[in-house]
């Protein structure tokens, strides 16, 4: 991959990010950005050893940060984790965190999704995004095609390219705008590598 496009893709992956009173507000919030953080994924080469002792590390403390702190900050909270490649560790902090703060923030929830997909764990995956799918959204007026991207990260993990290329042609319709856009590439990208891992596909 060349460094422009490794680049490229890097800020495409950027974590998602959902206010605390829902995925309206989230909205809300990418209209003013102009960008919509949607996950970035590091390739790396710790043992699985290395990461239990890192998310024992974690564990330690971070239960205890704020959520702005836990899932806003990218260089605190579960992100530390993603960074280091420890997937599944990183869900394991995420469902311990909002366990222990009995937290609501919808982003949460995303971004535990996102690690189980990235760990493998489809089913989990599939599980927890349905959860942030947003019920009002075509009653909203929203430009943004949340719903369809969420759905084809699920078809993705279901294995199901039919849906995939479905939500794809529907996010496609809204594509001027900005957060569309790059949600239309990021799918794109399970599209082309839809034989691979999530993981793998999103590293290509």
């Amino acid at each position: 991959m060349e460094p422009t496009t490794f680049i490229l893709w890097r800020t495409l992956r950027l974590i998602a990010v959902l206010s605390y009173t829902g995925i309206s507000k989230f909205k809300d919030r990418i209209i003013k950005t102009g960008l919509l953080s949607i996950g970035f994924l590091i390739i790396s080469n710790v043992s699985f050893a290395d990461c239990k002792v890192e998310l024992e590390e974690r564990l330690k403390d971070d239960l205890n940060l704020t959520y702005q702190q836990f899932d806003q900050t990218y260089d605190a909270g579960f992100r530390l984790l993603e960074k280091s490649g420890c997937h599944a560790e990183a869900a394991i902090l995420i469902k311990r965190f909002i366990s222990h703060n009995n937290s609501k923030e919808s982003s949460l929830t995303w971004h535990l999704a996102q690690m189980e997909g990235l760990a493998g764990d489809y089913q989990q995956a599939v599980f927890h995004a349905k959860k942030v799918l947003d019920p009002d959204e075509e009653v909203s007026g929203s430009k943004m095609y949340w719903n369809d991207f969420v759905l084809g990260n699920i078809a993705f993990w279901n294995k199901d390219k039919a849906k995939l290329k479905q939500h794809i042609a529907n996010i496609e319709k809204g594509q001027s705008f900005k957060p569309n856009q790059i949600n239309l590439n990021y799918l794109n990208q399970l599209l082309k590598h839809f034989d691979l891992s999530y993981k793998q596909a999103l590293s290509m």
